[in-house]
């Protein structure tokens, strides 16, 4: 008893730094905010919509909640802070159990700093941007209660392996790219584990097997229920291309790869070189292969998902790409994870050096997601804004002329641009809520209280728009036909 005792007090410590490093990474998103979806879903039947999109998508337990929280008479904002809170609950719960799978064969400051840094990647952005995030990191928690599993079955503990199965499919029916998480961290662990490569070959197809079922489930439901808005007809294994280098006709991403494993490769022998004199050898083509097997790895997961969907679906966002983003941590862990650690003969020196560094890595990550996440509140207030100032002409039209504007057609100027100056943004996230075509007028209709249609563009005005390049709203961007009004996009 007293042993639990002790364990459900350091669980619970830790529990607690962790939610204290969360809520000082994502703090400022406690004011409700709004993502472009957001903006979609809040004028299409609220929280039944969440519900309804996130089905077609084949997302069963976003929808299940969703549709909880509705029965429940949540509105889009109670839905919002609960999802909130549980984004908070199970980003600590993640850190918490990954510092928990590295504590014993490392320090526990550089166990902790690693955990936080795994989960809380640069990728993990857009997960908290989306109305969605509470079950987003769910998904995530799940694939990480799954790799803590396997890693007991790589220690000896075979029938941990069972429960592995069901975490990973509730991760998978949650948010499909999140089994990849699993494989991230499982990778870890067998390169460590496996003594040779039939061991490492073994460990690794079981992994595999982990995985497929998951995603093959997901696949085999969506086809049964017919939730095919994202699914090709086929198989399309050109789609991880596509994927990896943010489509056909740009090979940034490819580059940076490249780039990635050329660094490697660099770092690896001329390391050897300075220590035993002699860059190339069986050792150091060994620890080379072992850091572009978890890269190689956590990428072809993190893609794979995509061999199922439409092609004019598939682009490189950051919360579909979030297992890419845990290399930040597990190349780190690879690099400090011992079997066999004794904190006495530790490098107390090399220990203290490492820490600094973690740190610096933390502090620089932290002061991303703040500035990110403040932008996003200032990119809210300037859709809301910009809404009013159109809001403003429409009602000087009415008054004017006694007849109410019903319907609004959309144009772009010449450099019409997706982002307001000076707000940092990403694909996706921070981009004006106008510019894009799920929300430019639900967003209008949400701030001015009505409920304008959206019809179809003419040529002539087309033409005329596109010719001009205005930097913010004027008359010239008005011109009322009647109840429609042809509107500019600056």
């Amino acid at each position: 008893m007293e042993n639990i005792k002790k364990s459900l007090i350091n669980f619970s410590k830790t529990n607690l730094f962790s939610i204290a490093a969360v809520l000082i990474c994502v703090f400022p998103l406690f004011k409700f905010e709004y993502s472009t979806d957001t903006y979609h879903l809040a004028l299409h039947d609220g929280v039944s919509g969440v519900a309804n999109a996130m089905l077609v998508n084949g997302r069963l337990i976003i929808s299940a909640v969703a549709s909880l929280c509705d029965a429940m008479s949540f509105n889009i904002v109670g839905f919002y802070y609960f999802s909130f809170v549980l984004s908070m609950i199970f980003a600590a719960l993640s850190i918490t159990t990954v510092f928990g799978m590295l504590k014993g064969h490392m320090s526990n400051k550089m166990a902790y700093f690693l955990a936080i840094i795994t989960i809380f990647n640069p990728m993990v952005f857009e997960l908290f941007l989306f109305i969605e995030k509470g079950l987003f990191m769910f998904a995530i928690y799940m694939s990480v209660l799954a790799a803590k599993f396997f890693l007991k079955f790589l220690q000896g503990q075979y029938l941990y392996l069972i429960p592995a199965y069901p975490l990973l499919i509730i991760s998978c029916f949650t948010y499909q790219p999140m089994p990849g998480v699993f494989v991230a961290l499982a990778l870890v662990f067998i390169v460590v584990y496996s003594k040779n490569f039939r061991q490492l070959s073994i460990n690794t197809g079981i992994a595999i097997s982990l995985y497929f079922v998951s995603t093959i489930a997901n696949f085999v439901v969506m086809r049964l229920l017919e939730m095919e808005q994202r699914l090709s007809e086929g198989l399309n294994f050109t789609n991880i291309y596509k994927f990896l280098t943010f489509g056909i006709y740009n090979p940034y991403l490819l580059l940076v790869y490249f780039g990635v494993f050329f660094t490697l490769f660099l770092v690896v022998f001329i390391s050897f070189k300075r220590k035993t004199g002699k860059a190339f050898s069986k050792e150091s083509a060994l620890v080379f292969f072992k850091y572009s097997f978890i890269i190689v790895g956590t990428i072809l997961a993190t893609a794979a998902p995509s061999v199922a969907t439409t092609p004019e679906n598939v682009f490189f966002t950051l919360r579909y790409s979030y297992p890419i983003g845990l290399l930040v941590g597990t190349i780190p862990i690879l690099y400090n994870f011992k079997v066999d650690y004794n904190c006495e003969n530790a490098d107390t020196k090399l220990s203290k050096k490492a820490l600094v560094i973690m740190l610096s890595v933390l502090a620089v990550f932290l002061t991303l997601f703040l500035t990110y996440y403040f932008n996003r509140l200032v990119c809210n207030a300037k859709d809301e804004s910009d809404a009013l100032k159109i809001g403003e002409h429409i009602s000087e039209y009415e008054a004017q002329t006694g007849v109410k504007i019903k319907y609004i057609a959309l144009y772009r100027d010449k450099c019409c641009s997706t982002t307001f100056d000076g707000i940092v943004s990403l694909p996706n996230c921070n981009i004006r809520a106008i510019t894009t075509s799920w929300c430019d007028t639900p967003h209008l209709n949400l701030f001015l209280n009505r409920k304008f249609k959206e019809i179809k563009s003419s040529k002539e005005y087309t033409e005329y728009f596109a010719s001009k390049d205005w930097t913010e709203i004027n008359e010239e961007l008005f011109i009322f036909d009647g109840e429609t009004l042809h509107l500019g996009i600056y």
